[in-house]
């Protein structure tokens, strides 16, 4: 009996040891590989941290794992996905290299000039519609008047870039429609987070003799009060039970 106890006693011992090897073996420190620059040679710059970078194909851009930057990973890429260049030397991976970023940076630049040019169409829309002037004084009298000005005191080139900036008819009306609902939205969140607020309601007729139903909010807003115009409707002339006049 004491025989069989002691050969369970290190079977059980055994077992405890087990564990205790399989996690000193999950321990291991996972190796960082670093870009070598003859990785060039197959196709190949880096992306990402620089202390975990990842290998980047320069002719597709896709993207590898860090553990995929090695010599034989590399190269397996690119003789699998493009057998075309296999045998190119450094110098034609160098200049693709160079294309490529010359490429980003070109379309960097295209997507500022863009972005400051519709930054601009609607900074003039808000001009125009706090100046109350027809939409197509923008196309008609402040676009021309700021080519001639740019053209006059720095240069045609200047031109060309006041020239991107759209401010047509339709245009100017999309830009203060698009400010005029991201004001309302922004308003009515206030409205809604504060739930305590006076609305005034009055009726007035415009210069067609069309009723105007307007209505007028008032709210405190960071320890200020603050009035704010929130709709104007026209009141039709027939009204019944399933008609609603403010939606």
């Amino acid at each position: 009996m004491d025989k069989f106890l002691r050969r369970k006693d290190s079977s059980s011992r055994t077992d405890d040891e087990e564990p205790s090897t399989s996690a000193t073996k999950n321990l291991k420190e996972v190796v960082k590989r670093k870009y070598d620059e003859d990785y060039i040679k197959y196709g190949f710059s880096w992306c990402g941290d620089e202390t975990a970078p990842r290998p980047q194909c320069i002719i597709c851009c896709d993207q590898l794992s860090n553990e995929s930057m090695v010599p034989s990973k590399l190269k397996l890429h690119l003789y699998s996905s493009h057998p075309s260049c296999a045998n190119k030397d450094k110098q034609y991976f160098k200049r693709c290299l160079e294309q490529n970023k010359k490429q980003k940076k070109f379309m960097k630049s295209a997507v500022t000039v863009s972005e400051k040019a519709l930054e601009a169409s609607y900074h003039v829309a808000k001009l125009i519609a706090r100046q109350k002037k027809p939409h197509t004084v923008g196309e008609t009298l402040i676009k021309p008047a700021c080519m001639e000005i740019v053209r006059l005191k720095l240069g045609p080139n200047e031109v060309k870039e006041v020239n991107k900036v759209s401010l047509s008819a339709d245009t100017v009306k999309r830009r203060i429609h698009d400010m005029s609902s991201d004001l309302l939205g922004t308003l009515i969140k206030k409205l809604l987070s504060d739930e305590k607020f006076a609305l005034q309601i009055d009726e007035t007729t415009d210069i067609k003799n069309k009723a105007q139903l307007i209505a007028i909010v008032r709210f405190v807003d960071e320890d200020f009060i603050k009035e704010h115009y929130l709709f104007c409707k026209e009141v039709p002339e027939r009204t019944t039970d399933s008609e609603e006049t403010v939606h």
